[in-house]
């Protein structure tokens, strides 16, 4: 078993084509690094529905893991760091797709520097609790219920900027995923705490003392103050790498 596996999560109410959109560039662009490639099929529920995907992989060397379809990506993942033992994962979404090579091999790179513990292609600043202008511009009534909404949900998420590496694309070490606090990841809510809340994976990650990284296509990584000065592109809700080498539609 490699170092490094690298997961792609497979949900059969997708159907092929983004599997498809996903290994193509795979086999064209070298990864850079030894690594194996587990396939995570969600909601296959008869082993012919994976045929045609393990028919696409017949010469690519790989394995795969078949979960029930609940929840959202991040339950997988935490399944596959649970079952196999690689000292790294590299976990790409559904929609991800590899646009340069060296892609895995410039994740490692500062994921296996002493005191980095995430690493991630795309990263935001936003947070969900909204802001002030949003509220002012309201009516009345509806200015009071969303001010209700806000305060609930400042309870769980920091305010602008709430920097976090988003989990469409990022690269952990399994003893730091073990560690994170979870829970089931059953609704999208519990997938966005994960993912940009108090306690989601990037700030679990920064209490263990570890820095989160975003990797741009140059190799470079930024850290969380350099993002939106670096190379960078923003919006205003994410920032992400100019030359990102991996792409992914959520």
């Amino acid at each position: 078993m490699s170092d490094i596996c690298v997961v792609h999560l497979v949900r059969q109410k997708n159907g092929l084509e983004p599997f498809r959109h996903f290994l193509t560039p795979y086999l064209e662009y070298p990864a850079g690094v030894d690594h194996d490639l587990l396939i995570i099929y969600k909601g296959f529920n008869r082993e012919a529905d994976i045929e045609p995907y393990e028919k696409l992989l017949q010469d690519v060397p790989h394995s795969f893991l078949k979960v029930a379809d609940f929840g959202f990506d991040l339950r997988p993942y935490f399944i596959a760091a649970e079952k196999y033992d690689s000292q790294y994962f590299c976990y790409l979404n559904s929609f991800s797709v590899i646009l340069d090579k060296d892609w895995l091999l410039k994740f490692y790179r500062h994921i296996n520097q002493p005191g980095v513990g995430l690493v991630g292609a795309t990263g935001s600043w936003g947070s969900i609790s909204g802001g002030s202008n949003a509220i002012r511009e309201c009516p009345p009534y509806e200015k009071l219920v969303r001010l209700l909404i806000r305060k609930l949900l400042a309870m769980y998420f920091d305010c602008f900027p709430n920097y976090h590496i988003r989990t469409n694309g990022f690269m952990i070490a399994r003893n730091t995923m073990l560690k994170i606090k979870h829970g089931m990841v059953l609704t999208k809510m519990h997938a966005w705490l994960l993912e940009s809340g108090k306690n989601g994976i990037t700030r679990q990650v920064e209490q263990m003392g570890l820095r989160s990284l975003l990797v741009g296509k140059d190799g470079k990584g930024y850290d969380k103050h350099e993002w939106n000065v670096s190379n960078t592109t923003s919006s205003s809700w994410e920032l992400k790498c100019m030359d990102c080498w991996v792409s992914s539609c959520r």
